[in-house]
């Protein structure tokens, strides 16, 4: 395995970013003209990434499954990735990670595009760092600035910038928190802890999940993260598990063959039925509803 050492680098530059990867990209939009968005397509050895940052938003996406140890800021996570998912890593937070032979396309959004995507609502949002979910919107969206990069279609420069401008939109509503919430967050859990129990939670969704296991994740007791971990989500714990199996219910229900009740099972429901309740309550409508 190749390794490269050096301190956290700032790689906002292209130059800078090649500087800590082993071959360049395959394709690239640099030449393309784009602005406030750029893409790197990668077909990478087995190699050691070292820290990095930078100073605009990078969307990572995963074009190939591995397993691989990922590090943003002082969470450590070891991923199964699979083809789909996608990581999010904001300006200023180091990133580092040890991977397999991998195919990656890395995005990457300006502030600019980002406080543009920013409405009333949502003008105080800070997108937070994510270990890699699945998120077929933006995976399909990098595939498919990916493939007109690659046909050299007339146009792009006006399709790459409507395919940013949806992307930053999607990071404000999806994967932001209002400062409100961070500053109430600073009375409840630290961020680092929060992000780890996220990530926590997302891995264990189809395991019975115990306040008791959750807590002992982040080293604390029950009682003590129950209250802080409320304090920082507005929800109890077991109400935040319902709502992640619920979302990851719904990415699953895209696939018209999979069985309402394996969908379930997979994200951790002891029957269909139970499954069908919390679904129609967190999202208004029954599974079948949503899939028809």
């Amino acid at each position: 395995m190749l390794v490269c050492q050096s301190p956290a680098a700032d790689v906002t530059k292209v130059e800078s970013r090649r500087r800590i990867l082993p071959v360049p990209p395959l394709i690239c939009s640099h030449k393309a003209g784009w602005e406030n968005i750029c893409l790197e397509y990668y077909q990478l050895p087995a190699f050691e990434i070292p820290a990095h940052y930078q100073s605009d938003y990078t969307i990572v996406i995963h074009v190939s499954c591995q397993r691989l140890k990922r590090k943003l800021d002082e969470c450590f996570c070891t991923e199964d990735i699979k083809v789909g998912d996608i990581a999010v890593i904001p300006p200023g937070v180091i990133h580092s990670y040890t991977t397999q032979q991998s195919e990656l396309i890395i995005l990457t959004l300006s502030e600019k595009l980002i406080s543009q995507a920013k409405s009333q609502d949502f003008e105080e949002a800070e997108i937070l760092p994510h270990f890699a979910k699945p998120d077929p919107l933006i995976y399909q969206i990098g595939v498919a600035l990916k493939a007109t990069l690659t046909s050299n279609t007339v146009g792009s420069y006006a399709y790459a910038e409507s395919m940013g401008i949806a992307l930053a939109a999607h990071l404000v509503q999806n994967y932001s928190l209002h400062k409100q919430q961070c500053n109430e967050c600073c009375k409840g859990l630290p961020s680092s802890k929060l992000l780890k129990i996220n990530q926590f939670i997302c891995n264990h969704l189809s395991e019975d999940l115990l306040i008791g296991s959750m807590a002992r994740e982040i080293g604390m007791s029950k009682y003590h993260f129950a209250r802080l971990f409320k304090e920082s989500t507005g929800m109890s714990p077991y109400q935040y598990l319902i709502k992640c199996r619920i979302e990851r219910a719904k990415i699953l229900l895209r696939d018209k063959t999979a069985r309402i009740s394996e969908v379930a099972s997979t994200v951790g429901f002891s029957d269909q039925s139970q499954f069908t309740r919390h679904f129609k309550r967190l999202v208004g409508a029954t599974p079948q509803q949503v899939r028809s």
